[in-house]
């Protein structure tokens, strides 16, 4: 009983006051008037009820409700004795105690049920008629007091059950508050919880909105790296031409990844020389620069990687190659065959963070079928090569010979320009042949073949087996004199070649007719029967011999 400990410490603090009047008043009557025994007994009693109170109430012994009742009802009964005593100041006084005694049951018991208000009545009722029963018997009955005490006690309950039945009012409004209160602030959490849960799923959807901004994002950029793959699979199929499929590279790649400068550089091992293409949106041509920075070696050391590489965070002035303009991001996929890298696909980006894993992959298949193009365009180039070359002697055949000579012999007429041609074949081949077998005579004609393109080439000349051991030398731009003296050379180069079979040395000659346009031949046309003539009179005047043909032959 919390409440009863917190009531009764306040109670004490008033007995204390009315204790300690009672005994000034003790003192006071004992030194100038004589003390009778009535005094000293309610003096005595007064005190007794005091020290029980404090020591209950130190003790703890009031929470328990049974010896609550039992220790007011004999304090009341042991005050109600005082109450009636001949002394007036002691029975006021104790009268005084009765009453806060008695609001003080009031108070602590209060009339929450029917029992309890029973028990409160008899508690502050009771003592004043056992007191008064007994004074009865002996004696001896002030009726003044007695009838006081009821009074005010009658009055006392009768006011707090009125303020009880206000209180009870004013509690049952404030339940009702609360109440109300309660399902306010329930209303308030509930509304509280539901917003929240509204704005996780406001949260969720913006999330989910963003997931699926950037989803869109990654499937168009997926779908236009699709599309120029798939055209440049198109392309690849259809275009061999290495310049023209680095050309729709980096367009594809600077229209659709966005990308600000995309650069191109591809070495062809025919050529032996490097294809560049530079496109950016930044309305210069860096063509020039790039070349030059590629010959000054500044991306050598990205042709010794084989993975791509990957800069977030560009520097400023990091890479001499971009110096011209703002980079934030760059990546350079190395374009690989089996054994090294031949080519550099490069793209910029002026902001940084712009390539990712997605990248990576897109550019490394566009250098996949970059080197499939490639590698289509020198399989083209070989096989169309092979188209023109002897199986043999590896000079352009007789097919090809006729093709370009037609077309060199067009352009002479039309332009008139000088065209002088040769043809010569091997001195007694057929004897060779029998003598030494077909597989010695093979290696003659590739001797023969390999000493002839070498001054040809060397003097802007085409030569070709024309038919057996037969071979042709179109000079185009080249006199009669000069074309004489270039075969000249080529009869001497052959005459001392050592040619060895079985060790044995084996001395290997040509017969050779030369006609030139315009100065013999006055249709350009003839000019390969008109050489074949004059290799005939060679042939007829010895061998091993150089005829010009004449406008008498």
């Amino acid at each position: 009983m919390e409440r009863t400990l917190k009531y009764e410490k306040k109670f004490i603090y008033i007995y204390t006051i009315i204790t300690s009047m009672i005994i000034i008043y003790f003192l006071v009557s004992k030194i100038l008037y004589k003390c009778d025994r009535y005094i000293i007994y309610g003096l005595t009693m007064v005190i007794v009820i005091y020290i029980i109170n404090i020591i209950f109430h130190r003790l703890d012994y009031l929470k328990n409700i049974r010896v609550f009742y039992f220790t007011k009802l004999v304090q009341l009964i042991i005050t109600s004795f005082v109450v009636l005593e001949r002394n007036r100041f002691l029975s006021n006084s104790a009268c005084i105690m009765y009453i806060m005694l008695c609001v003080e049951v009031i108070t602590i018991l209060g009339f929450k049920s029917k029992l309890i208000r029973y028990h409160t009545y008899v508690l502050v009722i009771l003592p004043l008629a056992i007191t008064s029963i007994y004074r009865g018997i002996t004696g001896y009955l002030n009726f003044v007091p007695l009838l006081f005490m009821l009074q005010i006690i009658i009055v006392i309950i009768g006011v707090y059950i009125i303020f009880y039945g206000s209180t009870e009012d004013l509690k049952n409004q404030v339940n009702i508050q609360k109440k109300l209160w309660l399902r306010a602030k329930n209303k308030n959490e509930e509304l509280v919880v539901s917003g929240q849960q509204i704005q996780l799923v406001h949260d969720q959807l913006v999330k989910q909105k963003m997931e699926l901004e950037e989803a869109n994002e990654r499937l168009n950029r997926f779908t236009a790296e699709m599309y120029i793959q798939n055209e440049l699979l198109s392309y690849i199929s259809s275009v061999l031409d290495i310049d023209e499929l680095m050309e729709l590279v980096t367009d594809s790649i600077l229209g659709a990844i966005g990308v600000d400068t995309c650069s191109l550089v591809i070495y062809d091992v025919n050529l032996n020389a490097y294809h560049y293409k530079v496109k950016s949106t930044h309305g210069k041509d860096y063509l020039k620069s790039f070349i030059d920075n590629m010959k000054s070696g500044k991306l050598d050391k990205y042709f010794s990687i084989r993975d791509p590489y990957i800069d977030n965070e560009v520097i400023k002035g990091k890479y001499d190659f971009t110096s011209e303009r703002d980079v934030g991001s760059i990546v350079i996929i190395p374009i690989l065959n089996d054994k090294n890298t031949y080519g550099l696909l490069i793209a910029e980006h002026t902001s940084t963070q712009m390539i990712n894993e997605n990248s990576i992959q897109f550019f490394q298949g566009i250098a996949n079928q970059i080197n499939i193009a490639i590698n289509n365009a020198n399989l083209y180039t070989k096989m169309e090569e092979m188209a023109k070359r002897d199986g043999l002697t590896c000079v352009y055949n007789r097919n090809y010979l006729q093709k370009i000579f037609h077309e060199l012999y067009e352009d002479a007429r039309i332009n008139q320009k000088v065209l002088s041609l040769a043809l010569f074949d091997i001195d007694k081949f057929k004897k060779v042949n029998d003598t030494y077998g077909h597989i010695f005579g093979d290696q003659v004609l590739k001797i023969i073949a390999d000493i002839s393109e070498k001054y040809a080439n060397r003097n802007g000349s085409i030569v070709g087996r024309y038919g057996g051991e037969e071979f042709v030398i179109i000079f185009p731009n080249k006199t009669l004199d000069e074309a004489y003296k270039i075969m000249e050379e080529i009869h001497n180069s052959i005459i001392n070649q050592k040619i060895s079979h079985d060790d044995k040395l084996i001395n290997i000659n040509i017969s050779t007719g030369i006609s030139s346009y315009p100065k013999i031949c006055k249709n350009p046309k003839d000019l390969l029967k008109r050489a074949d003539n004059a290799m005939y009179i060679s042939k007829a005047n010895g061998r091993g011999r150089i005829t010009i043909d004449n406008i008498n032959l």
